[in-house]
């Protein structure tokens, strides 16, 4: 049977030939790329070749029936033997980029205010939708004009060797738009963290294929007339390619469930998807490809559901059915601290200040050993420190300041804070939390906050200093504060105007404390709680004079990095000057903190690497410096491992306060004044957001030698030795002996103290 009796099946076998060589061409580099997991990759690139294969074969097909075989060929000679029809087509194509353009303009105007400028994204996103619809007829009037003006261009436009008008305008627009994206990308955007490994293989497949399909039917046309049964091995291809998914994406390894959603160019977005797709239960939560569901046919079964001891299943898929609080091995985080050291303590003077600085990684201090080009980058915090109990084995409880802050000013682990919704870029504290400050007020404290950032912005208490931030945001994280100073702060979603990310506010949020400060000295009968919170040196990361980048890529951001936490030290200098000057570093104990870290690259997570924080739960994120200056106190090194939820407790310890009932942590003055404390692990959460759907919880062990990451979303333990690889750059979560020991300690917190806490 000659191939114009047969149009559908020649043109399916062409269809899926060609597109299947390019998918097995992409999956073989993906391979590769991934270190491992054949079958699971090809099996997931499969998926996504099988539908377009079908696609192009069926239209191919079709074309084949209606026009005849060769039909493709046939319409770009066309083409270049007809000029007139060449020009219209090209004049109809110049046309449409032009109102394509034009709408694209529009559509981005309008989106930010309609969609990034809210709160409530897909109300906004549905309006965009309806003005949209609106707006494209409109545009499209313009057709017509506009044709008679590029039908004018098209016709001094020559074809180009042996392609037409159309072709050369189809081929330099595409070149031009990726070349005009990748100069956006790599000169304006952090393309570092964007993730472009997956669009860049995405893009390739297609490209590939149309590359195999015009040299097979084009140069090579020849060769392929002579190889025998191309029909059969397209089928037998097709066969194989429906194959492999069943074969490679059932019952995976731990191991290549690992490689896959962290290192494949398509696993982490496509396993996501499927997921989302195979979800038998209908609780949000798949068992596909070894998810987290353990099971997936019962809907109250699923991480994150509340665990319910004594029901014989495992409900929130961490370590079995639990156990009561009573029952569990691990001690509250209260536990081991004297029954009156929250109260008879009173060792810390009069007054306190709580410097807080925004992304600073524990590794970076001079203190701690880090020096760049040869010398320290704080050479007033290491100054600061030899009057200090330097907590060197201090954990943040959350990966980012939205998270981060209110647990440690509510003294509780994330998932039990009372927010207005847990999954929230930013949740409001609701105002039945305790939060540090209330608690010193109530005891007599004068309290306040400086600062200049959107996060601190409360429209009802402080009204006059968040004039140019979004409306809708409110954290309450300021409640307690007779006053919390956050004038000029800056909006994060104002296209044409500064960005809170770029803000310099350091100069500003040092001058206001310091005035502050000297106002409060000439009252020396009174006391007073402060907060101050620097910015700096949370990206994006500011140039200052006086330290030159000359790195690129990855080395020039942590080069800026840097470069802002010099300045930080500079700006905290200062505050801790003024406190010499007017008399009050006496009577004044002085805390030096962080939120949280940075990431720079070092780990892969989700299939991108990690630059920056709020992602993950690895030691560079959640280890933080902390370091408490108390008068009269003699200074030294705390290698006891402690969590940001002690600072409250131990901060109404030193002055004798009664800790809020709901507080979750525990006082730390016995270190302080070096005696001992019951060692404890350390905590953390990485909790869903809209922009991150992932959930996690972290341990580091009593001893501070593991660190223990459990991540719930992808079914996936990791433990690292953090004395020998402290980067946490292998994962020993199958040869440490004592790794069972490690997951059930983490899964006895999460169903005990942190389950009950949550209530």
């Amino acid at each position: 049977m000659s191939s114009s009796q047969a149009p559908y099946r020649n043109g399916m076998a062409t269809g899926v030939g060609v597109v299947l060589a390019a998918a097995l061409v992409v999956a073989i580099a993906d391979v590769v790329h991934t270190g491992g997991a054949v079958l699971a990759v090809m099996g997931l690139w499969a998926l996504i070749a099988l539908p377009v294969a079908i696609g192009v074969g069926v239209v191919l097909g079709a074309g084949n029936a209606t026009w005849g075989d060769g039909w493709v060929r046939s319409a770009f000679r066309s083409l270049r033997e007809d000029d007139a029809l060449d020009k219209r087509l090209a004049a109809i194509l110049l046309a449409a980029a032009a109102l394509g353009g034009v709408l694209a303009i529009v559509i981005g105007k309008l989106a930010v205010g309609l969609v990034g400028s809210v709160e409530r994204k897909s109300i906004g996103g549905l309006l965009l939708g309806v003005i949209v619809v609106g707006i494209v007829p409109v545009i499209a009037l313009g057709a017509v004009p506009l044709y008679r003006i590029t039908h004018r261009i098209t016709g001094v436009l020559p074809a180009i060797g042996p392609l037409s008008r159309t072709v050369a305008l189809v081929v330099a627009g595409a070149g031009l738009g990726a070349l005009a994206g990748l100069y956006v990308v790599y000169t304006k955007l952090d393309y570092q963290v964007l993730g472009l490994s997956f669009l860049y293989a995405i893009a390739a497949f297609p490209l590939l294929a149309l590359a195999i399909g015009i040299v097979m039917y084009g140069p090579l046309s020849s060769v392929r007339e002579k190889l025998p049964g191309r029909g059969i091995a397209a089928l037998i291809a097709l066969v194989i390619a429906v194959a492999l998914p069943v074969l490679g994406l059932s019952s995976p390894s731990d191991a290549t469930r690992a490689a896959v959603t962290d290192r494949s160019y398509v696993g982490p977005r496509t396993v996501k998807l499927l997921r989302a797709l195979i979800d038998r239960d209908h609780d949000g939560v798949s068992a596909f490809f070894g998810g987290p569901d353990c099971d997936d046919h019962d809907k109250d079964v699923f991480p994150g559901h509340p665990e319910i001891p004594g029901n014989h299943k495992d409900d929130n898929c961490v370590g079995g059915d639990g156990k009561t609080e009573a029952e569990s091995p691990l001690p509250d985080a209260g536990a081991g601290t004297p029954a009156d050291a929250g109260v008879a303590a009173a060792i810390g003077g009069k007054n306190v200040v709580m410097i807080f600085v925004d992304t600073l990684r524990a590794d970076r201090m001079g203190f701690a050993g880090y020096q760049r080009d040869g010398k320290t980058l704080t050479p007033r915090l290491d100054a600061f420190a030899k009057e200090s109990s330097v907590f060197t084995k201090a954990y943040s409880q959350a990966p980012n300041t939205p998270r981060s802050v209110p647990s440690f000013m509510s003294s509780r682990y994330p998932s039990q804070l009372k927010v207005d919704k847990m999954k929230k870029s930013y949740p409001i504290v609701q105002d039945e939390a305790e939060l540090l400050l209330e608690v010193m007020k109530a005891a007599g404290f004068a309290t306040f906050g400086e600062s200049s950032h959107f996060y601190f912005c409360d429209r009802v208490k402080h009204p006059d200093t968040c004039k140019d931030v979004v409306a809708w945001m409110a954290s309450n994280i300021t409640q307690g504060a007779d006053d919390w100073d956050n004038s000029e702060a800056l909006d994060i979603y104002c296209k044409d105007c500064p960005d809170s990310n770029k803000d310099k506010a350091g100069p500003r949020i040092v001058k206001k404390t310091i005035a502050k400060l000297e106002e409060l000295a000439k009252t020396p009968d009174g006391k007073f709680a402060m907060v101050m919170h620097l910015f700096e040196p949370h990206s994006t990361y500011m140039e200052h004079e006086g330290c030159a980048i000359t790195e690129h890529g990855t080395e020039a951001l942590k080069q800026k990095y840097d470069c802002e936490i010099a300045v930080t030290d500079t700006y905290i200098g200062q505050v801790l000057d003024a406190l010499d000057t007017t008399g009050l570093a006496k009577t004044t104990t002085v805390i030096v903190m962080s939120d949280h870290g940075e990431a720079f690259g070092v780990h892969q997570f989700a299939g991108e690497r990690m630059f920056f924080h709020g992602q993950t739960l690895y030691n560079e994120l959640i280890h933080v410096p902390l370091a408490i200056r108390v008068p009269g106190q003699a200074a030294h090194k705390i290698d006891n491992v402690v969590e940001l939820i002690d600072l409250a407790p131990t901060m109404a310890a030193l002055f004798g306060v009664a800790p809020a009932k709901s507080w979750r942590g525990r006082s730390l003055v016995p270190l302080i004044e070096g005696k001992e404390l019951v060692a404890k692990p350390a905590f953390g959460e990485l909790l869903p957001e809209p922009k991150w759907d992932h959930d996690a919880k972290s341990m580091i062990s009593a001893d501070g030698t593991r660190h223990v990451f459990y991540r719930i979303s992808d079914s996936q333990w990791e433990i690292y030795d953090l004395v020998n690889d402290p980067d946490e750059k292998k994962n020993i979560a199958d040869s440490d002996p004592n790794a069972e020991k490690l997951k059930a300690d983490l899964a006895a917190w999460i169903e005990g103290p942190l389950a009950a806490g949550a209530q």
